[in-house]
């Protein structure tokens, strides 16, 4: 757990955060079978963050820096098709 990373994604709305979200949690299913349950579990516990000065909205995603990469392509993967 000491090399855990954070990463956040700015969302607009409402709509935004629940594909944000959706493309997670598809993501670490799709790779559950490489981590233990218990970190399975920690990685579900997304924070979402309103920054009700700048009235916005951030999602943290946690992680190991292998993990959030493997995340980072995945997305990339998923946009480029």
């Amino acid at each position: 757990m000491e090399d855990e990373k954070a990463i956040s994604i700015p969302v607009k709305d409402l709509t935004q955060l629940k594909v944000v979200l959706a493309a997670w949690y598809a993501f670490l299913r799709d790779v559950s079978d490489n981590f233990a349950r218990e970190e399975y579990a920690r990685f579900l516990k997304t924070p979402v963050i309103y920054d009700l000065a700048k009235d916005e909205i951030d999602v943290m995603f946690t992680g190991s820096q292998e993990l959030l990469n493997e995340f980072r392509s995945h997305v990339l993967k998923k946009t480029d098709s």
